[in-house]
């Protein structure tokens, strides 16, 4: 196992207790010879020490990336570049969270035992989205941990799915959720969209709103390419990748394809966790059912 030198610090910095959360890791991570390395932007906004580094050069020269927030704290870290070089262990210092490995109580427990190597490395999967705009020389490219959302946030919306190159399901709905099993418990979950386990490939279409009771959430193989395509003609639909990161406003004969990337996310998972307990108990699944 290489020996970890540094760790790079990504914050939640509209914590309350961000700044006191940082700067103890920090003093623990000194006392341990390790070098924390914190971007110069959230650095400011903590008014901690400043660094001097960006979030690009600390994901560049970390061994492991600690990740303190939440799901959306995650989110837009997997949006660094070169992230997926680099083992990402996520505590969650707010109160929801599937992505994360530990709770602030578990924070140098775990990162004791990190360092002693008591991990294991969980990939998961993500998604590349290419849309080509009209009038736009060059596609649109991305990459989503969560999902990608495709919505018009005033009016029904007329869309082709199409799984492989074959016409699959004619939306018509708010609009589109296309998630990863990470991004099941996202978004997708509050519009009925079904829960997937994360270590599957797949790929889940879950409509918003439909206007038709037989269209229903549906799980395609993670190797699938999707496309979408307008039916109609609407002045804007917006995309998201991952929540707010990227929003495009798209006209009729835009084209969306969505398929698994080639890179993956790498996530630390210490020997406690749980996903199956984390849904259990933040979801409150069976609660109320009594056994014989």
């Amino acid at each position: 196992m290489k020996k970890i030198k540094n760790i790079g610090l990504f914050v939640n910095t509209t914590k309350e207790n961000a700044a006191g959360v940082v700067e103890g890791v920090s003093v623990w991570l000194k006392e341990r010879g390790i070098t924390p390395l914190l971007p110069e932007e959230q650095a400011v906004e903590l008014e901690l020490p400043q660094t001097g580094i960006s979030k690009t050069a600390v994901v560049e020269q970390a061994d492991v990336l600690l990740v303190l927030g939440g799901d959306g704290t995650l989110l837009s870290a997997a949006h660094t570049p070169q992230i997926e070089n680099v083992p990402i262990l996520a505590i969650n210092i707010g109160t929801l969270g599937f992505l994360t490995d530990a709770s602030l109580d578990e924070l140098y427990p775990t990162l004791k035992a990190t360092l002693a190597g008591a991990y294991r490395v969980e990939h998961r999967m993500m998604l590349e989205v290419v849309v080509d705009r009209q009038g736009f020389p060059q596609p649109f490219r991305a990459f989503a941990l969560n999902d990608v959302v495709i919505r018009h946030y005033t009016r029904l919306i007329e869309l082709d799915a199409y799984v492989d190159g074959e016409l699959f399901i004619p939306y018509n709905a708010d609009g589109l959720i296309i998630a990863t099993p990470s991004g099941s418990t996202g978004y997708s979950l509050s519009c009925a969209g079904t829960i997937i386990s994360p270590q599957l490939e797949a790929i889940l279409l879950t409509p918003i709103a439909p206007h038709s009771l037989t269209v229903r959430p549906f799980i395609a193989d993670g190797d699938a390419e999707i496309t979408v395509k307008m039916r109609a003609a609407y002045q804007n639909v917006d995309v998201f990748v991952d929540g707010q990161r990227e929003t495009h406003s798209l006209t009729a004969g835009a084209v969306i394809k969505v398929e698994k990337a080639e890179r993956t996310i790498q996530l630390i998972r210490s020997q406690h966790h749980s996903y199956y307990r984390a849904l259990r108990e933040k979801l409150m699944l069976g609660e109320g059912i009594k056994r014989a």
